[in-house]
C-alpha cells in the first residue's frame, strides 16, 4: 500500500551540487510517486545517479555551469567596450579591478548587457589591453590577464529553491534531464542495458540509442558562446 503524505524511505545517493532537477520531480515525470512504499531505495538511488550523470553531461556539452555560485576570474583586456564573463546569467558584480593600474573600476563606469543574461559587461571607455611591450614601435607583444572580476552568476536550481527564492532554472533544461533519465530508465527497466559507455568521473554518456533531438536542441540553445 502506498504511503501517504511523507517519504518513509530516503535514497542513500545524494544529488550532486549541479543537479538540474529533483528526484521527486523526475519520479513524477516517470509516473512514480516518491511517497509510494512500493518504490524501493535502490530504484531511487539509480534515478539519482542518472540525474547526476545527465546534469553533468549537459553542463559539459554546454561548456558552462548553471547553478548559482560565486566566481573569481581573470580576463585579458579586449580593446573594445565589451567584456564577456565565463558564466551567466550574471546576478551581481562584486568587484572589477584593473590589476595593471591597481585601480577598482567603479560601478557607474560599466553595466550588464541584457540584465546580465549574456554575461557581457559594457564600459564606455573600453577594456584596455595591457602586457609586455617591445620594439621601437612599443608594440604589445604579450597580453596580460589584467582584468580581475569577482561576481555571482547562475540560476537557482530546483533542489535549492525556497519560497522566498524559488528556482529560476529554465524549464527546458530540467525537461532535457527528464528525457535523458526516462530513456535510460526505460532501458534498465526492460533489461536492455542502455548505455554503451557510462562514467561519472569522465562524464561520458554514450547511448545505445540516438540522443533525443529535444535534448540536442536544448544543449545547443544554452551552449556557452564567445
Amino acid at each position: 500500500m502506498a504511503g501517504q503524505g511523507t517519504v518513509k524511505k530516503k535514497p542513500t545517493m545524494k544529488l550532486s551540487d549541479g543537479a538540474l532537477t529533483t528526484l521527486e520531480d523526475t519520479m513524477g515525470f516517470l509516473g512514480m510517486d516518491i511517497r509510494d512504499d512500493a518504490v524501493d531505495v535502490q530504484a531511487m538511488n539509480n534515478i539519482t545517479l542518472i540525474i547526476n550523470a545527465a546534469s553533468a553531461y549537459i553542463e559539459k556539452q554546454a561548456g558552462r555551469k548553471f547553478g548559482k555560485r560565486d566566481y573569481s576570474e581573470r580576463h585579458e583586456g579586449t580593446g573594445s567596450q565589451m567584456l564577456l564573463l565565463d558564466n551567466y546569467p550574471v546576478r551581481e558584480i562584486k568587484e572589477i579591478r584593473d590589476t595593471a593600474s591597481g585601480s577598482v573600476v567603479e560601478e557607474g563606469e560599466y553595466y550588464l548587457e541584457n540584465g546580465g543574461e549574456s554575461g557581457m559587461v559594457y564600459r564606455d571607455s573600453g577594456w584596455a589591453k595591457s602586457g609586455r611591450r617591445q620594439g621601437l614601435a612599443n608594440d604589445l607583444r604579450t597580453v596580460a590577464k589584467s582584468i580581475s572580476v569577482q561576481y555571482t552568476a547562475g540560476y537557482v536550481l530546483p533542489k535549492d529553491g525556497t519560497a522566498k527564492a524559488p528556482s529560476d532554472l529554465p524549464y527546458d533544461l530540467q525537461y532535457a534531464v527528464w528525457l535523458m533519465v526516462q530513456q535510460q530508465w526505460s532501458l534498465l527497466a526492460n533489461g536492455a542495458g542502455g548505455l554503451a559507455a557510462f562514467s561519472i568521473s569522465d562524464v561520458s554518456w554514450t547511448f545505445d540509442r540516438a540522443e533525443s533531438p529535444m535534448v540536442t536542441d536544448v544543449i545547443a540553445k544554452y551552449r556557452r558562446w564567445g
